[in-house]
Formats: C-alpha cells, structure tokens, sequence
C-alpha cells in the first residue's frame, strides 16, 4: 500500500508540475491575462485551478522522468511551449495597439502619452483608444472563449513531453510579427495618408499666405480631421477585427500542429 501511494506521488508531481508550467507560460502571455493589471497571485491562482481542471482530462501515462535534472528540463520545455503559444497571439493583438501609434503621429498627437494601465509604460492617446475599443469588442463577441479553449486543447494536440521547437514553429512564430505589420498598416493607413494630403495642403497655403501664422492652425485642423477619419474608419475596424481573430486561430492551430512535430 505504501510503495502504491509512493508510485503515485512520483508520477502525479512532476505531471501537476509540467501541466501547470505549460498553463503558466500561457497565461502570462496570453492577451487579457498578461497584462500587469492583473496580479502575479492571481494568475498563479488560475494557472493553479486550470491545471486540477485539465489532469483528470489527461490520458493516463506514464512520465519518463527519473532524475531532478530530467524534470527541471521537462517543466522548463513546457514553460516554453506555452509562452510561444500564448505570446504571438498577444503580438497579433497589439496590432491595433501599434495603428493608434501610427495615426496618433501623423495627427500630432505623438506627445499627448497616457500611462497605460496593462503594460505600466506610456503609450500614445490613440493607442489607448484603439486598444480599449478592441478589448470591449474582443469580450462582447466572446472572443475570451477562444483563448479559454486553447488552454485546454493544446495538450491533446501536443502530449506533455512530447513538444519539438521545429524550425517551422519558429517561421510561425516571426511571421505572427509580419501579421502584427499587416493589420496595424491596414486599419492606419487610411488616415495616414489623409492626414498626409492634410499636411501637403498646409504646406502650400504656408507658401502662399506666409502672413499666416500656420502652427496654431495646423493642430488644430489636424487633430479634428484625424478624428473625423478615425470615425469613419470603423467599418475598416470591424472587418479588420474579423481578420485579427482569424488569423490568431489560424497561428494556434499552425502553432499546435507544427510544436506537435506534425
């Protein structure tokens, strides 16, 4: 009775320890769950009651770790595993992170910084607006359902012990930055070249009215037209938010398959 409990103890400690670095590494990567509004404690909390939710799912095997180093290595590729998982799909997130950027520049807006609340840094004012309005939209539409199920999915995709970091999963990985580019220029690039054709037309009436004093008209007249476009740009928002979301899926299904060694 004694070496059965003994035998237990040493297969079900070191596979609570590799699920639940697996699940940490998501999380702490992750869009809504890795940003620092959201304590340390509490993301232990629930990489803690995920990991009791996701064992009794596990098939019943057998861990191959016999030595301290094994399982330090084991718990260390999991961690891995889950932290590429979790952070391209929060780089494709920032996408409309990095549009505000752009058009917040080109509006004048660049020095107008707030202090963000889920990274601590300062970020442009638009910024902030793009990504506020993409968060509320990402939770009405249950997009969180997605990163919810991911959690659980990944380890039938992908047997504890059984991840390969395949060159093909870093090629997924660099191109999720290339997909980050695409759609921050995509929902971006309509007011930035607006606001350009702003700021070449000022340029010709400073030309030809140099009795005008053209600095306190510029900002003004830029930052409401920016707006005014920002507006009108929302369609562009919705179709590229159907985009985003695709392309976050098709980078975890990509991802799974290919750290699966598939």
């Amino acid at each position: 009775m004694n070496l059965d409990f003994i035998y237990e103890i040493q297969n079900k400690v070191p596979l609570f320890l590799m699920v639940f670095a697996r699940l940490s590494g998501l999380l702490w990567t992750l869009p809504l769950t890795s940003y620092t509004t959201i304590p340390n404690r509490v993301r232990v909390g629930l990489a803690i009651l995920f990991t009791l939710i996701v064992i009794p799912l596990l098939p019943s095997t057998t861990l191959a770790v016999n030595t301290l180093l094994g399982l330090f290595l084991a718990i260390l590729m999991e961690l891995i595993v889950g932290m590429v998982l979790g952070f391209g799909g929060r780089v494709i997130f920032e996408a409309f992170n990095m549009a505000g950027s752009f058009v917040g520049r080109q509006m004048g807006l660049l020095l107008a910084n707030v202090l963000d609340p889920t990274s601590q840094d300062q970020t442009p004012l638009m910024s902030q607006m793009w990504f506020f309005l993409l968060l509320m939209i990402f939770l009405l539409t249950n997009g969180h359902y997605l990163l919810i199920e991911l959690l659980g999915k990944n380890f039938q995709s992908i047997p504890l012990m059984g991840a390969t970091l395949t060159p093909a999963a870093g090629r997924t990985f660099a191109e999720s930055f290339q997909t980050a580019l695409r759609l921050g220029l995509s929902l971006g690039l309509p007011a930035m070249l607006f606001l350009l054709i702003v700021d070449t037309a000022i340029a010709f009436t400073a030309r030809v009215m140099p009795q005008m004093n053209i600095f306190f008209v510029t900002l003004p007249v830029k930052i409401g037209l920016g707006f005014i476009v920002l507006i009108i740009s929302l369609d562009i928002f919705q179709v590229l938010y159907d985009s985003m979301l695709s392309d976050m899926n098709t980078y975890f299904r990509t991802m799974l398959i290919q750290l699966a060694g598939a």
